[in-house]
């Protein structure tokens, strides 16, 4: 048990999230109530009859985003084109000018709200996303840019003893597009937030986003 009495909150096997209540086998012989286990430790500890439901148990993971099939062949079968976007037979540029649905917009001002912490503390961790806010906006910027003057996103992710973010989720997220919280979501993956008061400490912060002038 972590630190303060709070249980730890651990990874499920396919390490694409935390072990939730959800994700236990409730019929196990060995843990009717349901398990927490840590795969890459080799620990397992069955939950109490009135854990199943408890309110530390972080959300069902998020299944990881799809693969870019930027590489992928045309639908058609076709030739792809000249991959330097020049013209195709020798004349003059057949392109054309580019489509406005793919056009980056300007990248938005982010404000890095107060994070909460569940079971400890990650210090100085709202500084380092403001480090990179200018990354963050991009990702907002190249995936739609803001569907209105203002918008927010929602991140929970945990933070264990090496210091980086795992089980990165949007919880909410408001006037932006799905791909770029999912561009988000890979930006923050295994980046270096800093030290953990505890191991684990789960950290939830919103991104203020409003159109820049």
């Amino acid at each position: 048990m972590a630190e303060g009495g709070a249980p730890p909150a651990s990874q499920d096997s396919s390490g694409q999230g935390w072990v939730t209540a959800a994700t236990q086998d409730a019929g196990s012989p060995r843990c009717p109530h349901g398990a927490l286990e840590d795969p890459h430790r080799g620990f397992v500890r069955c939950l109490e009859p009135g854990e199943a439901d408890a309110g530390w148990l972080p959300p069902p993971p998020q299944p990881e985003p799809p693969p870019d099939d930027a590489g992928a062949p045309p639908p058609d079968g076709g030739d792809a084109g000249p991959i330097d976007g020049g013209p195709s037979d020798g004349g003059p540029s057949d392109a054309g000018p580019p489509d406005a649905a793919v056009v980056s917009a300007p990248p938005p001002v982010v404000e890095i709200k107060e994070p909460e912490f569940m079971n400890g503390d990650v210090p100085n961790v709202a500084k380092r996303l403001e480090k990179v806010s200018p990354e963050l906006a991009q990702c907002v910027a190249d995936h739609g840019g803001l569907s209105g003057a203002s918008g927010s996103i929602k991140i929970q992710f945990l933070v264990r003893v090496r210091g980086r973010a795992e089980g990165v989720e949007i919880l909410e997220a408001r006037g932006v597009t799905s791909d770029a919280q999912r561009c988000i979501r890979q930006f923050l993956k295994n980046r270096y937030i800093g030290s953990p008061t505890t191991d684990p400490v789960g950290v939830t912060v919103t991104l203020s986003l409003r159109a820049a002038k």
